[in-house]
């Protein structure tokens, strides 16, 4: 994939922006509790390189992937490190601190309905940006080592793919935690070529 201009970067940026906003609203009335977020960081890089951004020291890394279904082919994965993941079902599902694990069915359930929601909202507003039908499929969660999990995915250690860094800020800004997460794209020749059409003529 080539390098993307930052004019392209700063297009995709807004794009992103507005979906990561809508899914924080989502989040936070499921959570019922504030969520804010970070302005995203948009970047090109090989898929182990970003998998690995969320693991490490080798931890195992949290994989919510999901297909993406209408005009465009390809995967869209959430990942994020398993303690954040934890942390996360913590809030959502306004447990103790500390409480939740990535592994039982009722926290990966949650996982799911994070990563519909998530998935959801940055699809809709690329959609409505390219004018375009995109729609998720059923999430799946994925728990295991970073190079395991690229594997799994398809993708070679030097497989360039778009990628979307942003961190939500769950609870007052004073005693809040921050759980940092990648958006990945996979997508196929076609439907990479048609975001990056749109962003030439932009």
């Amino acid at each position: 994939m080539p390098e993307l201009t930052h004019l392209q970067t700063d297009l995709l940026r807004e794009v992103t922006n507005v979906g990561a906003g809508h899914a924080a609203t989502a989040l936070a009335q499921l959570a019922g509790t504030r969520i804010s977020i970070d302005v995203p960081q948009v970047f090109v890089a090989p898929l182990l390189e970003i998998v690995d951004r969320a693991s490490p020291g080798g931890e195992d890394v949290v994989v919510v992937s999901m297909k993406v279904l209408g005009d465009l082919v390809g995967q869209i994965l959430f990942v994020m490190r398993s303690e954040s993941a934890a942390q996360l079902i913590d809030i959502l599902l306004r447990r103790k601190p500390g409480t939740s694990t990535v592994h039982g069915a009722m926290e990966r359930s949650g996982l799911q309905e994070t990563g519909n929601i998530l998935a959801s909202s940055f699809l809709n507003a690329l959609a409505r940006w390219m004018g375009k039908i995109l729609l998720p499929s059923v999430p799946v969660v994925t728990v295991d080592k970073s190079d395991v999990v690229t594997r799994q995915l398809g993708g070679g250690n030097q497989d360039t793919v778009l990628a979307v860094e942003t961190s939500f800020l769950l609870g007052n800004a004073d005693a809040g935690r921050r759980i940092s997460g990648v958006f990945v794209f996979l997508l196929e020749g076609p439907s990479l070529e048609a975001i990056l059409s749109a962003l030439r003529v932009r």
